[in-house]
């Protein structure tokens, strides 16, 4: 993973570098933080599943957390390897059912029904991101979940995006097919892969186009949706 140095010096310019990154969407930051988690929420009430307790491993900034609580009515921990964004989230985003640790002070304790991470794993080096997966199942419960989100390499808006990114500099992307295989040799039960975010805002009314597209590869994201096998 980027190391929480690294991390720490974009820690106040954290959601001005994103916004400008997302310029050419024609969107911001919480519209997509909104479409991700109502997507994931709308696939595990489809499994029926009660999701009581989140992690949102690599929460950044902690913009996701309270809309994770909100939209779940769950409790969530925010996890990041940077200090300084941790503190900047516990200053941004309180409540009784928010909490938020660094990397370092996180003990795994197989209590999570929902592991939830948004580009995060682009940021981890390639011999590294085995580790943090073994570490993302000791936390979820035998049957929890993890919802993978990326950000598709095959898509040229996104890749664009992400070279308009400070912080994505040193990002080494992942394809939605390489994703399903590390998940898998990491001991998840895949359940489900969809694609999101196909047109900017100034293509909106193609959108409602995309329901039918979310098992094309190429949207701009795209959810890998599995289960601890543990459980399974």
């Amino acid at each position: 993973m980027m190391n929480a140095t690294e991390f720490d010096r974009f820690a106040t310019s954290y959601d001005q570098d994103l916004a400008k990154s997302l310029t050419i969407t024609g969107e911001d930051r919480n519209f997509y933080a909104q479409q991700r988690i109502d997507w994931t929420a709308a696939q595990i009430a489809r499994l029926q599943v009660r999701v009581r307790k989140i992690m949102d491993y690599g929460c950044g900034d902690g913009a996701n957390v309270p809309i994770l609580a909100r939209r779940f009515e769950a409790g969530v921990l925010g996890v990041d390897v940077s200090t300084a964004l941790i503190a900047l989230a516990g200053q941004s985003s309180s409540g009784p059912r928010i909490s938020f640790l660094s990397l370092a002070e996180w003990t795994p304790d197989g209590s999570i029904d929902l592991a939830f991470c948004n580009g995060v794993f682009h940021h981890i080096a390639p011999g590294e991101r085995a580790a943090c997966l073994a570490a993302i199942r000791n936390a979820l419960a035998p049957a929890g979940l993890f919802a993978f989100w990326e950000n598709n390499p095959w898509n040229p808006g996104t890749r664009y995006v992400m070279s308009q990114c400070a912080f994505d500099e040193n990002a080494i992307t992942i394809s939605p097919y390489a994703a399903r295989k590390m998940l898998s040799q990491a001991g998840f039960k895949i359940l489900r892969t969809d694609s999101l975010f196909y047109f900017p805002r100034q293509l909106g009314l193609l959108r409602p186009v995309e329901r039918w597209l979310r098992a094309v590869p190429f949207g701009g994201q795209y959810l890998v949706l599995c289960q601890n096998r543990h459980g399974a």
